[in-house]
C-alpha cells in the first residue's frame, strides 16, 4: 500500500487529540453553548437592570484595553492572549467546584457581549448584528469556541464529581477526563491565539469602518 504521507496519528483514538474526545465533550459543549446562548439574551435584553452588576467587569476590561492601548502589536495581541487564557484554564480547573465556576463564567460572558452589543446600540445607532459581524464574530469564531470548551471541561470534572459522591464510578471516568486535559488545552491556546492576532489586527479596523459610516 503506497505512503500518502499523511499522518493519521493526529487525530486518531491514541492520538493527541483522540477520535473519542469530541464524543466525550459533546453534551458538555451544548450545554455550555447554552448557558452562553442565555447569557447573551439576558445582558442585552436586561442591559439596564444588570449595568451595576457588569460594570466592574466592564471597568476591568477598559482597565485592560487602556494598558495596551500604545504597545506595539505583539505585546498587545500577547496581553489579550494570556488574559483569555488565564480566564478559560480557570473554567478548567474551577469545575472542582462541582462545576459552578464555569458555567456561571461561560454565562457571564455571554452576558458582556450582549450587555456591550446593547449598550453600544443605544449609544451609536448602529444595527446591532451589524456590530456583532464586526466587533465579536472575526475573533469570536475562535474565542467563543474556545470559552466553550475550557467551560465545557470544567463542567464534565464537575458532574463527574459529583457522580463519585457516594458511590464508586471506578478510575475509567477520572482517567478519560485525564486523557482529555491535554487536546483541551491545545485547542484552546491555538484558538485563542488566533483569536488574539483577529482581535488586534483585524477587528479594530472593522469596527473603525462600521462607525465611519454610521
Amino acid at each position: 500500500m503506497r505512503n500518502t504521507g499523511y499522518d493519521h496519528t493526529m487525530f486518531s483514538d491514541e492520538g493527541v487529540i483522540p477520535i473519542l474526545f469530541f464524543r466525550r465533550m459533546n453534551r458538555y459543549m451544548r450545554l455550555s453553548l447554552l448557558i452562553f446562548v442565555v447569557g447573551l439574551a439576558l445582558g442585552a435584553i436586561f442591559a439596564n437592570p444588570l449595568q451595576t452588576a457588569l460594570s466592574p467587569l466592564m471597568t476591568d476590561l477598559k482597565t485592560l484595553a487602556t494598558g495596551m492601548k500604545h504597545e506595539a502589536f505583539g505585546a498587545m495581541m500577547m496581553t489579550l492572549f494570556l488574559h483569555n487564557l488565564r480566564t478559560s484554564i480557570f473554567m478548567m480547573v474551577g469545575g472542582i467546584l462541582f462545576g459552578v465556576l464555569p458555567a456561571l463564567f461561560v454565562m457571564v460572558n455571554g452576558a458582556l457581549v450582549g450587555y456591550v452589543l446593547a449598550i453600544t446600540y443605544h449609544a451609536t445607532h448602529v444595527n446591532p448584528f451589524l456590530l456583532f459581524a464586526a466587533g465579536i464574530l472575526p475573533h469570536g469564531i475562535f474565542e467563543i469556541p474556545a470559552y466553550l470548551l475550557a467551560s465545557a471541561f470544567g463542567m464534565r470534572a464537575g458532574v463527574l464529581l459529583i457522580r463519585s459522591m457516594g458511590r464508586n464510578l471506578g478510575n475509567d471516568n477520572w482517567r478519560k477526563l485525564g486523557k482529555d486535559v491535554l487536546p483541551t488545552v491545545l485547542i484552546v491556546v491555538v484558538f485563542l491565539f488566533i483569536a488574539a492576532n483577529i482581535e488586534t489586527g483585524v477587528t479594530p479596523v472593522l469596527l473603525r469602518m462600521v462607525y465611519h459610516q454610521a
